[in-house]
């Protein structure tokens, strides 16, 4: 089956016309199109300070309100996290719903260094303990609107082991074993606030330091060790050990976040390969994760 053809972003004299008249206090702005290496949402810069997010794919049309509903519940975060200016309504220029946000400097961790990567390991484990301290939301629980982010890991298999089928490079019973491993490890009984996509595209660097959490259209409440899965994009050997004694995860709960670390790499990779996209990231996650589950 095909990839659904993307959707179309306003050109920039358009993104312009609706942007002013959507929101007239934006009027006379800079508009300028950035250049996203992100799959869910093209972004246009808005003078200095502000961006609008449009949706680049039939599975990220939700997204837009989804975050525009759930950010100011974290303002304060240890990690700053963009704030809402408004939420863009379908017309007949752009045909869903799409955002204005804050725009936050830095440089994506994908494209920069970590100064101490063992003291952004303790930065990143209070932010994700700031998020469990929010109330939870049912109206934001797992579910397709955020791709089944903190759903169980059962949710997971049937793509799981589709995508490895086409991964011959891959040791595959290596990863099915460290899978069925994940599935058996008992689940956390309390939902939680997660963002559900914290890896390097999605965390800005400024001089070294983390400075900012982008992109929460996939954000909602369930199995807080989906977030884990940030232990192997981001971290080598020491600074994972500081993630997780600083976030106190336990036994089943790091073996559900590499559960979600695994199936995060083994779904996307046959997907880049064929496309010829970056990948670089899910192969040091499978590297990674076969050397803490040998």
């Amino acid at each position: 089956m095909s990839e659904p053809a993307p959707l179309i972003p306003p050109d920039p004299q358009s993104a312009r016309q609706l942007i002013a008249s959507q929101f007239p206090g934006l009027a006379g702005r800079h508009i300028c199109p950035e250049v996203s290496k992100g799959t869910d949402n093209h972004i246009v810069r808005i003078g200095d300070d502000l961006c609008a997010r449009f949706p680049k794919a039939p599975w990220a049309v939700g997204t837009a309100r989804r975050e525009t509903r759930a950010l100011p519940r974290f303002v304060g975060a240890p990690i700053a996290v963009p704030e809402v200016y408004g939420t863009g309504t379908p017309s007949q220029v752009f045909p869903h719903p799409w955002s204005v946000l804050t725009w936050l400097p830095g440089a994506p961790l994908e494209d920069s260094a970590l100064s101490d990567p063992q003291e952004a390991a303790c930065r990143l484990a209070d932010f994700f303990i700031f998020l469990r301290s929010i109330p939870p939301d049912d109206e934001f629980r797992f579910g397709p609107d955020n791709n089944w982010r903190g759903a169980p890991l059962t949710y997971r298999t049937a793509p799981f082991e589709k995508a490895l089928a086409r991964l011959p490079n891959i040791d595959s019973g290596w990863a099915k074993r460290l899978w069925s491993e994940a599935l058996r490890a008992q689940t956390a009984s309390v939902p939680v606030w997660l963002h559900g996509d914290v890896h390097p595209g999605n965390v800005l660097v400024t001089d070294g330091q983390v400075s900012g959490i982008i992109d929460w259209g996939l954000c909602g409440v369930g199995d807080g060790a989906c977030d884990l899965l940030s232990a192997w994009t981001m971290f080598d050997e020491p600074a994972r050990e500081v993630f997780r004694a600083s976030l106190g995860a336990n036994d089943a709960d790091w073996l559900r976040g590499a559960g979600w670390a695994l199936s995060m790499a083994v779904i996307y990779l046959p997907y880049a390969y064929e496309n010829a996209l970056r990948c670089d990231m899910s192969e040091k996650m499978i590297e990674r994760l076969m050397k803490d589950f040998p």
